[in-house]
């Protein structure tokens, strides 16, 4: 019986151990509503163009030259307003409306954002 008790007891010790233990829980996971995709149809496109051209009279630079990284180095300054670290120009205009977007829903993840434009658009050098 007291060997019973004993297993029972670690048993219940480890249960709750290992209950801690695993991925993050799935309220601090971010989701969203939008695929980078449909965020690129619904609002990038009107700046950037339909093959990520860029279109110049709007300051919105061309996304087809730009490696992963520079997009992510991209998409972190306009998320988080204007840090001066990306490489491209005049994103004062997309910082503010940025904040406006997330607003209605058309927020993304960085590295999914950056992922998809360089797989949808670049053209190597």
């Amino acid at each position: 019986m007291k060997k019973m008790n004993l297993a029972l007891s670690l048993a219940a010790v480890a249960l709750v151990v290992l209950s801690g233990c695993g991925d993050k829980p799935k309220s601090d996971v971010a989701t969203y509503k939008y695929t980078p995709a449909q965020v690129y149809a619904e609002t990038c496109v009107h700046c950037h163009g339909p093959k990520g051209e860029g279109i110049a009279e709007k300051k919105a630079p061309a996304l087809t030259k730009q490696s992963i990284q520079e997009l992510e180095m991209s998409l972190f300054d306009i998320k988080n307003g204007g840090l001066g670290q990306s490489t491209a120009s005049e994103h004062d205009i997309m910082e503010h409306n940025m904040k406006k977007l997330a607003e209605k829903g058309y927020d993304y993840d960085i590295k999914m954002m950056a992922n998809y434009l360089h797989n949808a658009f670049y053209v190597a050098k």
